[in-house]
């Protein structure tokens, strides 16, 4: 798992929507490019390594909130909302991962608590 210098990594578990598996995870954060990674511990539909796209970064009193979406994850067509917030207190991210209507029915939110690494 690679991961740039200045990026923060956090790890945990968490499932994908449509899945009840809870999936070993490592996001990492580069605030400063815009860039999320998200990098599963075994390959999810062909690839074990997903960059977030549409990258916002908003800082609040108590925690950041970071959202960007992924496409094609768990399956072709599927986008998917990630919305986390980053705590300003402790080493942690709560965060949600939500499908958005598609056509190949993957449906539902998932929650899911990181640590920093």
């Amino acid at each position: 798992m690679t991961a740039s210098s200045s990026s923060e990594r956090f790890r945990g578990a968490l499932a994908i929507p449509s899945e009840t598996e809870r999936r070993e995870v490592i996001v990492s954060l580069d605030k400063a490019e815009g860039s999320v990674t998200i990098e599963f511990e075994e390959p999810v539909a062909g690839s074990a390594e997903w960059r977030g796209q549409n990258v916002i970064v908003m800082d609040r009193p108590k925690y950041q909130e970071i959202q960007f979406i992924t496409v094609d994850l768990p399956k072709e067509t599927v986008r998917l909302t990630w919305k986390m917030n980053e705590s300003k207190l402790d080493d942690t991210i709560a965060g949600v991962v939500v499908a958005r209507p598609n056509a190949v029915r993957v449906r539902g939110e998932k929650g899911f608590i990181l640590k920093r690494v």
